[in-house]
């Protein structure tokens, strides 16, 4: 993922989301080391079938969803 949190104004003159610095950090340090180490091997651009085609290694893949629908939902902490 290359920002989070998933709700995130998006920047007028770009796709990508832009986001305060403070949350970079925080996903940087806390969230993105858990998905490397727990969810990546399964989930990641590193297979070439991520199980349930869920990927979690970018923004727009977490917002897609994998064969059962969303992962996630921006705004919606269920």
């Amino acid at each position: 993922l290359t920002s989070v949190p998933l709700n995130a104004a998006e920047d007028s003159k770009s796709a990508e989301p832009v986001f305060p610095a403070a949350d970079l950090e925080f996903f940087e340090s806390k969230v993105r080391p858990i998905l490397v180490k727990r969810c990546y091997e399964c989930h990641s651009a590193q297979k070439a079938d991520p199980q349930g085609g869920l990927r979690l290694d970018s923004h727009a893949a977490v917002l897609k969803g994998g064969d059962t629908g969303k992962a996630v939902v921006p705004g919606d902490p269920k």
